[in-house]
């Protein structure tokens, strides 16, 4: 079985580090952290060794300086079925568009189950290959994703988004 490959880059939001399988990218972390790093790929893919490697990570780059990029291929192994399914959703909103929790989890198949869908968000290992920053809640068409707000703000609009002038992450900001 080929190893994982990962690699630590300076990105525009500080270090980030990734791992890549064959199948595609497997962890995003934005740490300088290797060590918890390494024990949560070592967790998700037990059998697997674990090289530091140089990616082509030139689409994470340019993503998070607002350009248009095409998505690389994730691997999704280890995940649950749930999240993988929201996580390809998720992957197909188109830059510059959002969709609300409730939508995701009704194209993932579960009807009903935003909070669920929301969960996935809040743990999902492969951002920005999956844009968890298109999602947002019902409320006010503009937050969620407590992960960074501010991040997912500036992801938005580099994204050509404006956010609404009633949103509460405006109120929060004034």
């Amino acid at each position: 079985m080929p190893p994982l490959r990962f690699e630590r880059v300076e990105t525009s939001v500080g270090p980030i580090l990734v791992a890549e399988t064959e199948v595609g990218i497997a962890m995003v972390t934005r740490s300088d952290l290797i060590g918890p790093f390494l024990a949560s790929l070592q967790r998700r893919f037990p059998r697997r060794e674990i090289l530091p490697a140089e990616l082509d990570l030139g689409w994470l780059i340019d993503l998070l300086a607002g350009a248009s990029v095409t998505l690389p291929p994730i691997d999704v192994a280890g995940l649950s079925p749930f999240d993988a399914r929201v996580f390809r959703v998720v992957r197909s909103i188109p830059r510059g568009e959002t969709m609300t929790y409730g939508e995701v989890a009704a194209l993932a198949g579960s009807l009903g189950a935003a909070r669920a869908a929301g969960g996935a968000m809040s743990r999902c290992p492969l951002f920005p290959a999956v844009p968890c920053h298109r999602v947002v809640r019902a409320a006010d068409g503009w937050s969620g994703w407590g992960a960074d707000e501010a991040l997912k703000l500036r992801l938005l609009w580099l994204e050509g988004r404006e956010p609404p002038t009633s949103s509460s992450w405006a109120r929060r900001q004034a």
